[in-house]
């Protein structure tokens, strides 16, 4: 057998790899029509497959440092860590800014009020010079520092000190430039709203 061996001519080889080559990309593009993306398809059959191969093989999607504060914002109101800052804040706003400012339409009150019902607010305002004057809340996801409606009022007591009335299940603290009038029930001593104030009464 060895004396009878004849090396294959290299031509014969070169043709036989060629001839491979051509099936192989046949066989490779045969399953898609004309003007299909493989890559396409490919992808469509991970996702019918319950996309777990796609989900696996998903880029990672980049968030800048912008968008992950305010993401972070968004959760934490869902979650309830929202600051009642933000309606302390607008104590002292006219009624067109504060319009302006809450992307909802108000309803009328009583005294001249306004209420933003899914904001979960109702405002007053000073008859002199028409600006905000009281902010009332039964928001149960407002947190004043540490403490929330439906606690105690021990608990507000504990976030801002001693307090400087405290009439009929009303208690007052005084808190920068305002004040801050919790309601609350005074046998189960459990709150149930809260004013906030610019001025005392």
């Amino acid at each position: 057998m060895i004396t009878q061996y004849k090396k294959t001519p290299i031509k014969w080889t070169a043709i036989t790899l060629l001839c491979l080559f051509l099936l192989n990309g046949c066989s490779s593009t045969a399953n898609f029509a004309p003007g299909t993306n493989p890559q396409n398809a490919t992808e469509a059959e991970n996702d019918s497959k319950g996309g777990e191969n796609s989900a696996a093989q998903a880029p990672p999607i980049i968030v800048s440092e912008e968008e992950t504060v305010t993401q972070d914002q968004t959760l934490s109101s869902e979650i309830g860590v929202t600051s009642f800052e933000l309606y302390f804040d607008l104590l002292g706003s006219s009624k067109q800014d504060l319009i302006n400012d809450i992307s909802e339409k108000p309803e009328s009150v009583d005294e001249g009020g306004l209420e933003f019902k899914e904001t979960g607010i109702r405002v007053w305002f000073n008859t002199d010079a028409d600006v905000v004057n009281q902010v009332f809340t039964q928001r149960e996801d407002l947190d004043f520092q540490g403490a929330k409606i439906g606690d105690t009022i021990e608990s507000f007591q504990k976030a801002f000190g001693e307090p400087i009335s405290d009439q009929n299940g009303d208690m007052h603290f005084k808190y920068k430039e305002g004040y801050i009038s919790v309601i609350y029930d005074t046998q189960t001593q459990n709150t149930f709203a809260v004013y906030l104030l610019s001025e005392d009464f």
